[in-house]
């Protein structure tokens, strides 16, 4: 059976004026526009250009929840679960990106 998620009490609040640092680095990686999100110790790196639109999850206390996972995708991507390709890096950060994406970059 699939799990539900109820969002209205688990949002990320926008951090991005507050990591200079991170949006720095990360525009210089992707270009574009990079907004960084954060909640109880997970953050959300949303990178997002012409040509691609990418979002990296990470929890300094632990392992990304499914639920944040969910969120990200739904609400900051503002993609559908089937539209995106997930991978979890060996140090445990989620990346997400569009399979559209992956295909032209493969092609």
């Amino acid at each position: 059976m699939a799990t539900i998620y109820k969002f209205s009490n688990k949002t990320f609040r926008d951090i991005t004026n507050e990591r200079v640092d991170v949006v720095k680095i990360a525009s210089g990686f992707m270009g574009g526009t990079v907004k960084v999100y954060e909640r109880k110790g997970t953050v959300v790196i949303h990178s997002e250009n012409k040509q691609s639109s990418h979002a990296s999850i990470s929890n300094e206390n632990g392992q990304v929840k499914e639920w944040e996972i969910r969120y990200a995708i739904e609400h900051i991507l503002k993609r559908e679960l089937t539209d995106v390709n997930i991978r979890v890096s060996e140090t445990g950060v989620v990346h997400i990106r569009n399979k559209d994406e992956i295909n032209t970059l493969t092609n």
